[in-house]
């Protein structure tokens, strides 16, 4: 099967075909341009891999064997990567393995994996089917768009049940189309994953009232994050509470003030990867999002991402100096383009 045959194909391989040392490195190529992993049998290693595009979303088909996948803040902060993944295992399980809460996906439940925050999990032998989704084209669509990491959606629900047979179809679909007709399924499949995602209930979720308090008061944050005056003082003024109840409120997340600082090291991140503001210094933009001194700056993005505003921005900047497709890239950069995203 070749591009010429399918124009919206982008990889295909299946590495029972070569030698173990290929296919390992195809692997580290592939998964390892976005996760660290750790193969339990690497000898036994193979995977088959598919790849579809349609407009801006990616489309991967993939089986492979047991292995651990994780995405530290380092990795986040060296490569900039900003899309969620929409994962659903047609064979296998998947279970979260990040010291955390717990949590478990079997054949036909969905997983979401945002790649701007830290995640780790654990895969049996699987076969799944992931579509890889640029951040500004869902974020825009959801009620909470930072609080879908490692969430796990049951198959039971009628939400999930429908998008997983939409994405099976396109997966399906895709090969008889060609590149216009797949851009036109573009729309509909982000509407039908922000539906999913902003309709089904979770269990992970505070209920009632609270769970009401808080999502309004982290979209309040979200949209004044870069107000000098904004603390808990204020939020808490703001919204007729003590500063007691909004420490429960925020108690999962460290507190408001370490939200606060994680929102705002978040967006100058973005910044520091957005070549329109290359010109920009790093003090600049520390002092934009809440950081007088450029060495406080620094400071806390390297204790959240585990590298420097400069390491950052130069890890960026070399993708972005690389011209088209070229054999530099890794898997992921050539697939997306990233440029596009």
């Amino acid at each position: 099967m070749t591009k010429k045959e399918h124009p919206t194909l982008l990889f295909k391989t299946d590495t029972r075909a070569i030698p173990l040392k290929k296919a390992l490195a195809f692997w580290e190529e592939s998964a390892g341009s976005l996760y660290d992993f750790n193969i339990f049998q690497a000898n036994e290693f193979h995977t088959a891999h598919c790849t579809f595009r349609l407009g801006d979303l990616l489309l991967t088909h993939c089986v492979s064997v047991a292995q651990k996948l994780s995405r530290s803040n380092y990795r986040i902060g060296a490569d900039g990567y900003d899309h969620f993944e929409i994962q659903f295992f047609i064979d296998g399980h998947w279970r979260r393995h990040d010291g955390r809460e717990e949590a478990y996906a079997g054949p036909g439940d969905m997983i979401v994996h945002d790649a701007a925050q830290a995640h780790a999990g654990l895969a049996s032998d699987f076969c799944n089917l992931t579509l890889f989704v640029p951040r500004p084209l869902l974020a825009r669509l959801l009620i909470n768009p930072d609080d879908h990491n490692m969430q796990v959606l049951a198959a039971h629900e009628p939400m999930v049940g429908l998008l997983r047979n939409h994405i099976d179809s396109l997966f399906r679909l895709l090969p008889q189309l060609d590149e216009k007709q797949a851009a036109t399924l573009v729309a509909p499949t982000l509407e039908l994953v922000a539906a999913t995602l902003n309709g089904v209930p979770r269990e992970d979720t505070m209920h009632g009232i609270a769970g009401a308090q808080l999502a309004t008061i982290r979209r309040y944050i979200d949209a004044h994050a870069l107000d000098p005056d904004l603390s808990p003082f204020q939020i808490a003024a703001n919204f007729a509470m003590s500063l007691r109840k909004l420490a429960y409120l925020f108690s999962k997340d460290g507190g408001v003030a370490s939200y606060i600082q994680e929102r705002r090291l978040e967006m100058a991140r973005r910044a520091l990867r957005d070549p329109a503001q290359a010109h920009r210094s790093i003090g600049e933009i520390g002092l934009e999002h809440g950081f007088t001194y450029a060495h406080n700056f620094t400071r806390a993005f390297q204790r959240l991402y585990g590298i420097t505003p400069r390491e950052a921005r130069a890890a960026v900047a070399q993708r972005y100096r690389m011209a088209g497709i070229s054999e530099s890239q890794n898997w992921f950069d050539r697939a997306s383009q990233w440029g596009r995203w």
